[in-house]
């Protein structure tokens, strides 16, 4: 028996949830894990530091996951309509990075932020 579409949207919307969330976190706990290594050259110390870290087993779990996800987003949409989709994480990242990190975003990259969001809604756009 078919699926309604009204089904699938919703459970493609989920799918996308979800992504979107591991890719961000991904990002995040990169971002914690190389604290835990900064100033340290690259080397056996660097990667057994690195290895120690429970961020960076963080980051390689949810790499995974979104891993995983990614491919049932692609079992649901055409490439050339979700690839570009990723490009939210360009939006929640800074966003995040503002609020956990203090990192700054200027005009200029608010801006570019804005341009994202149209072009993702301009591609996500049903005719």
């Amino acid at each position: 028996m078919k699926r309604p579409s009204f089904a699938i949207s919703l459970r493609t919307v989920l799918f996308w949830s979800v992504f979107l969330t591991l890719d961000t976190a991904t990002q995040l706990a990169f971002k914690t894990a190389s604290e835990h290594v900064e100033g340290m050259s690259f080397g056996w110390g660097f990667l057994q530091t690195a290895l120690m870290t429970p961020a960076f087993w963080l980051a390689i779990l949810c790499y995974i996951a979104t891993f995983i996800v990614w491919m049932a987003v692609l079992t649901r949409m055409d490439l050339s309509r979700a690839f570009p989709l990723t490009a939210l994480t360009y939006v929640t990242v800074p966003a995040l990075a503002l609020m956990f990190f203090g990192e700054q975003l200027p005009a200029i990259r608010v801006l570019g932020i804005a341009v994202i969001i149209a072009g993702v809604i301009m591609i996500g756009w049903e005719e």
